[in-house]
């Protein structure tokens, strides 16, 4: 399977390499020549608890060549970056080919179903810790679960060909129909993580051995799944807050992308993680007061950056 992965971050680069390594064919594209011309000359290099690996992949600038004959797309820019990505998409993805989201915050399937229609998108969640080190340079922090699912419909062999590719890369994959189920699922996991650690700059694992931050954790995903019930969602984990914390747990080196955006003073995903739960809160009649404040001082952080 032809795949191109949109965006060389943390989790693009990891998702990439794990591919490369399983004998997919990957595309990496990146919105910026320059970078894209160096991950083509020096590949990937990918850190984990086996030692280092290096992987050399395509890599271009060039949305015609990047997605041509590709079969799966997956999506890994920021969450406000989606709105820029879709029309590329719309323009260059071929007609049989998917795209999936694996994306922090809501919204995303919804932008690119509105841009490709539901046939053609899936849904996506994953816990795989990734901390990027560099330019084409990624750890693989924490071992997670990955669950996809078409945005509309029951699953199909398409989805179980992508999960089957992805099982071969060596992530735990299970798909799964409810698409707004998965993301939810991961809302809440990561409004209850990423704020903490981006305020607080301590890794994952951190926030469970500190008693105000696990509290204030409790409480952040107590007022999403208030939310997140009176949506409708099902959730994955029949005890989200116990789910939480085990990525927490089984993450615990792992710095969040959220802290890793602080640290570069690059913009967060923070509106579209807890502030997306304070908007659809406000529209339910719902308080939000613990994600309002974790977005507010998030905020700060980015506000204070010059």
């Amino acid at each position: 399977m032809r795949v191109t992965i949109i965006g060389p971050g943390s989790v693009g680069l990891l998702w990439a390499a794990r591919l490369a390594q399983a004998g997919a064919q990957v595309c990496l594209l990146d919105y910026k020549p320059e970078r894209a011309a160096l991950l083509q000359e020096k590949g990937i290099s990918l850190e984990d608890s086996q030692g280092q690996a290096h992987l050399l992949v395509e890599a271009t600038a060039d949305p015609a060549q990047g997605l041509a004959h590709t079969e799966l797309a997956l999506l890994c820019v920021k969450a406000y970056q989606t709105a820029q990505v879709t029309p590329i998409l719309a323009a260059h993805l071929p007609a049989a080919a998917r795209v999936l989201t694996l994306q922090n915050g809501a919204g995303n399937v919804e932008a690119l179903v509105g841009a490709l229609g539901p046939q053609r998108v899936l849904g996506g969640i994953t816990s795989e810790g990734a901390t990027l080190l560099g330019v084409g340079q990624v750890r693989h922090a924490g071992r997670g679960q990955t669950h996809l699912g078409p945005a509309q419909g029951p699953v199909d062999d398409f989805t179980r060909r992508a999960a089957d590719l992805m099982r071969q890369a060596g992530f735990t994959v299970e798909p799964a129909e409810g698409e707004q189920n998965l993301i939810w699922t991961k809302l809440v996991v990561n409004a209850g993580i990423n704020p903490l650690t981006a305020i607080l700059e301590v890794p994952n694992g951190r926030l469970l051995e500190l008693p105000a931050a696990a509290q204030t954790m409790a409480r952040a995903v107590e007022e999403a799944l208030e939310v997140g019930r009176a949506l409708g969602i099902s959730f994955l984990h029949q005890d989200m807050l116990a789910a939480v914390r085990d990525v927490a747990r089984h993450t615990g080196k792992n710095i969040s992308s959220m802290l890793q955006d602080v640290r570069a003073k690059r913009r967060t995903e923070v509106e579209f993680i807890n502030g997306a739960i304070c908007r659809q809160g406000g529209e339910l009649g719902l308080a939000t007061e613990v994600n309002q404040t974790l977005t507010s001082l998030v905020l700060a952080r980015e506000q204070d950056y010059q």
